[in-house]
């Protein structure tokens, strides 16, 4: 009721798949999230049915559905980056150096196009610009060979596991730690988002009324920021700070 033909209609909780069924017949394109079987079991079969036409339910004789269209299906992965024993964020095992040179392109903005011949070659975002993924710790040694083969002419982003040594000396060379540089990208694993809760706005009214009325004014309450270490004085939600005034 409230989308057009070509809007995008999102389910997060798509169920049987009826959200898909419907926006696809009518035009609408449409992204569809289920975290359980019904994915395999009722969604994929269901659209397979509507895009051959063979799926007359619903609302297909009044937009006269005879089928068409298709759609893609995508597999949630596993988190790039896990805690080892010690809390330490690192690169999770399940990844081998394939998926970890994907997953760190598309992060990065890279196109996934691994060189058969240049092995730091792994992805480009131009002619003269590529990516280079890695698990090991980056030395000084291995750099310079790197800049040397990369030239004056070219770029090339480097995500490793660590580096140990000034990276500022290398003009062609950016270096970056694949932790810290996924955990940048996603906001994963931060306990502070900085969240601030004002109070709503309240109608203007005159003080003069305000006084004669003897309504007292509302309690000032300094907004929070959510975290550790972080002010943790009355919010919005502590209501009792404001009854034991008289507020409302």
């Amino acid at each position: 009721m409230a989308t057009g033909p070509g809007d995008i209609v999102l389910d997060s909780f798509a169920g049987s798949g009826t959200t898909g069924a419907v926006a696809h017949k009518m035009g609408r394109r449409w992204i569809m999230i289920e975290l359980g079987e019904h994915c395999h079991t009722h969604i994929i079969p269901r659209m397979k049915r509507v895009i051959s036409g063979e799926d007359q339910g619903g609302i297909s004789k009044a937009v006269d559905w005879k089928g068409g269209g298709g759609f893609r299906y995508y597999k949630l992965g596993p988190s790039l980056i896990v805690k080892d024993e010690w809390e330490n964020p690192v690169i999770n095992p399940e990844f081998n150096a394939a998926m970890l040179a994907e997953a760190m392109c598309k992060l990065e903005g890279f196109t996934f196009d691994p060189n058969a011949d240049i092995y730091w070659q792994q992805g480009r975002s131009s002619e003269t610009d590529f990516i280079y993924v890695t698990t090991q710790m980056m030395t000084k040694e291995m750099l310079t060979k790197l800049s040397d083969e990369v030239g004056p002419n070219r770029s090339l982003l480097i995500c490793c596991g660590a580096f140990r040594c000034d990276v500022s000396q290398f003009e062609n060379l950016t270096v970056k730690k694949i932790p810290k540089a996924v955990l940048k990208k996603c906001e994963w694993g931060h306990d502070d988002y900085s969240l601030e809760i004002c109070n709503l706005p309240r109608p203007p009214q005159p003080a003069v009324a305000a006084e004669k009325a003897g309504v007292p004014e509302p309690p000032k309450r300094p907004t929070r920021k959510f975290g550790k270490g972080k002010d943790t004085g009355p919010t919005l939600f502590d209501m009792d700070a404001i009854n034991s005034t008289g507020g409302k």
